[in-house]
C-alpha cells in the first residue's frame, strides 16, 4: 500500500549514504528530499544518481528501486522562488494548514476560535 500524502526528508547532509538509508526506512516509497544547498537541483540529482550507480555495483534492479523512490529534489533555490510567489492569503492558509496537521499529528483536539482555554 502506498501512504497517503508525501514523505519529505529535510537535510543539509552531503553524505548520500544517509539519503539511501532514508529511502530504505520508508520501504522505497517515493520520498522528496529538501536539501539545504544552493546547488541546482539537477546537479544534486546527477550526483545522487552517480552515487546510486556506484553503490549498486551494476545491479540494475537496485538502481531502479532507488531511482524510482526519489520523487523530487527541492533545494533552497526552489524554496526561494516558491515563497516569492506567495500572496498574504496563501501564507495565512499555509499557517492554518500547518496548525491543523500539527494538532492531528500530536493527537490534540482542534479548538474553534470561539472556544477558550
Amino acid at each position: 500500500m502506498r501512504p497517503i500524502g508525501r514523505f519529505f526528508q529535510v537535510t543539509e547532509v552531503n553524505n548520500y549514504d544517509k539519503y539511501l538509508l532514508d529511502i530504505d526506512k520508508v520501504l522505497h516509497f517515493p520520498i522528496t528530499f529538501v536539501i539545504k544547498t544552493n546547488a541546482p537541483k539537477d546537479a544534486v540529482l546527477q550526483e545522487l544518481d552517480t552515487y546510486i550507480n556506484e553503490r549498486a555495483n551494476g545491479m540494475a534492479v537496485i538502481v531502479k528501486r532507488y531511482n524510482h523512490a526519489i520523487e523530487e529534489i527541492i533545494t533552497i533555490n526552489e524554496l526561494h522562488q516558491w515563497t516569492n510567489e506567495l500572496s498574504d492569503s496563501n501564507i495565512d492558509e499555509i499557517i492554518r494548514d500547518i496548525d491543523i496537521y500539527y494538532k492531528l499529528e500530536m493527537n490534540m483536539d482542534a479548538l474553534d476560535d470561539s472556544e477558550s482555554f
